[in-house]
């Protein structure tokens, strides 16, 4: 195992990760460190949980001129969520170890007019979503001309269809030799062939996790799409979670469970892509700091974000992809802590249960609600 001053990391990058507790590197970290500290570009591929945040913060800060006034890295995150936590590691490294970097969040849902007027202050770094870093490109307030490295977390789901127009809008306003670095648990379609495109010799950095593996559950209950909101709050009642997050599809559903949970006295915190800036903000401080044991979120939630001590995860809705499965379950055993998956699939879904075991080479043991236990359910190895 590799100790963050056996790397070459500055030392009050050191002091500060020291300061949060942190003195060996994750196997990403150790990975990506030699690679990125020389500049080049790179696609960083990790596991959930394993991570990759600061995998590519501290090389890419370790760059920056703080005697300079320009705008030198930037950070695009696909939600609002995983750009405010970012924020809040840079924020949190600067004050540990006096590092004089100035950082500016840039996001949707909050005040364009404000933002404007922070940029002002010229930062160093700015991370935030695709749409509102455009706006604010084309306002002019915005300028990227002295960009030394841009990153891209969760760059499979930046490099979709939905983002990937802004993204290449965002990237064409930049120098041609900026560092460009690419981070994500799973690699989508075509994504790692668009980032060879966009970047130079764009290296492949795998920084396998032995800390998470084997380190998450993973069972479904059997339940029709009516029933669903009594079994999972059987669910709940019966296994007492000390720390959960309820994952919907759409905000609807998540309002909709949310409701439900208010009429029973359920104490939760919901989260969905209608709600205002701060009232998202309100929810994940909630649940950060425990305030509430269950956090109800659509699909916002599923990606990036680093919540400690998350013990289950419950899909009331199943996702409909692997890969979307993996991004949700990640949010509990990580950096080595267990965790539990457990999700509500009527019968007609059991054929994702089958797809999540064969491509994600997992297994998904069917359990059952009985006498007040939470059980395995004889035969579950059999194919339904």
């Amino acid at each position: 195992m590799s100790t963050f001053k056996s790397l070459g990391i500055s030392e009050p990058f050191v002091n500060a990760l020291a300061q949060s507790n942190l003195s060996t590197a994750s196997g990403i970290q150790a990975e990506a460190y030699p690679v990125l500290s020389q500049g080049k570009d790179a696609w960083l591929c990790a596991p959930t949980g394993s991570g990759k945040t600061l995998a590519y913060l501290i090389p890419l800060l370790e760059r920056i001129d703080t005697s300079s006034k320009a705008l030198q890295v930037l950070i695009i995150s696909p939600t609002q969520e995983l750009g405010v936590q970012i924020v809040e590691a840079i924020r949190l490294l600067n004050a540990k170890g006096s590092l004089e970097i100035r950082s500016q969040l840039l996001i949707g849902n909050a005040s364009s007019k404000r933002q404007k007027e922070q940029l002002k202050k010229k930062p160093h770094v700015a991370v935030g979503s695709t749409g509102r870093m455009v706006e604010l490109l084309k306002s002019g307030k915005l300028k990227l001309h002295q960009v030394i490295a841009a990153s891209l977390d969760e760059a499979d789901n930046l490099l979709s269809e939905d983002h990937i127009g802004n993204v290449l809008e965002l990237l064409k306003r930049m120098p041609r030799d900026r560092q460009l670095v690419f981070s994500s648990a799973t690699e989508k379609g075509d994504a790692f062939r668009e980032a060879q495109l966009m970047g130079n010799n764009v290296a492949w950095v795998n920084g396998k996790s032995i800390e998470s593996d084997g380190k998450i559950e993973h069972f479904y209950i059997e339940s029709n799409y009516h029933h669903r909101p009594d079994t999972l709050r059987k669910l709940l009642r019966t296994i007492q979670p000390k720390r959960a997050l309820i994952f919907t599809h759409r905000n609807s559903a998540a309002k909709e469970l949310g409701k439900g949970f208010d009429r029973l006295e359920i104490p939760h915190a919901v989260l969905h892509g209608e709600m205002r800036k701060f009232e998202r903000e309100a929810a994940m401080k909630d649940f950060r700091e425990a305030t509430v044991p269950y956090l109800i979120s659509s699909d916002v939630s599923a990606r990036g974000l680093d919540i400690q001590d998350v013990t289950h995860i419950i899909n009331f809705d199943m996702p409909s992809l692997p890969e979307d499965y993996l991004h949700r379950v990640g949010r509990t055993g990580r950096m080595g802590a267990s965790g539990v998956a457990i999700s509500i699939a009527a019968s007609d879904e059991i054929r994702l249960i089958r797809r999540y075991e064969r491509d994600l080479d997992i297994k998904v043991v069917k359990a059952k609600l009985q006498g007040g236990e939470f059980d395995i359910a004889p035969g579950n190895s059999e194919p339904e």
